[in-house]
């Protein structure tokens, strides 16, 4: 199956934001566990999903008491390093798509890029004067009324 690239970008652009559904995961899913040539900005993304995809595969089943010879070549060692390798992957994946948020729009929406955020809090201090300018002429307006 071709798949658009943009499109791939743009669903992992969603995928971090939490706005997918089910299907668009799908595809996500699809396209890395079966694309052998992934641009390099996306390899940390295919890391992420397929490495989530094989330990969704993982069972456990617990084997009968023996006493444990050594914690570091024991099944319960093996266990425990496996997440923590797994858990340092996903942190890493992460930070690596870390976009630094500087707040939000009136429609809830993550705001990242620095100028639009500067514009909107610049718009929001001309509101507040304007807010302040309209209380100020409320209460002259109460004060000649009450002088009349």
């Amino acid at each position: 199956m071709e798949y658009d690239i943009n499109r791939i970008r743009t669903l992992c652009d969603k995928y971090f934001d939490g706005e997918t559904t089910v299907d668009e995961e799908i595809m996500l899913k699809a396209y890395f566990m079966t694309s052998a040539d992934v641009p390099s900005d996306l390899r940390a993304v295919k890391a992420m999903i397929c490495g989530m995809e094989e330990a969704s595969k993982m069972t456990y089943s617990p084997a009968p008491a023996k006493p444990a010879r050594s914690f570091r070549n024991g099944r319960l060692g093996r266990i425990i390093w496996g997440t923590v390798a797994a858990a340092a992957s996903v942190a890493i994946c992460i930070s690596l798509f870390n976009r630094e948020i500087y707040g939000y729009d009136a429609e809830g929406r993550v705001i990242t890029d620095p100028r639009i955020a500067l514009e909107s809090t610049e718009c929001l201090a001309l509101l507040d004067k304007l807010e302040t300018t309209i209380n100020i002429a409320e209460l002259l307006t109460q004060e000649m009324e009450n002088n009349n």
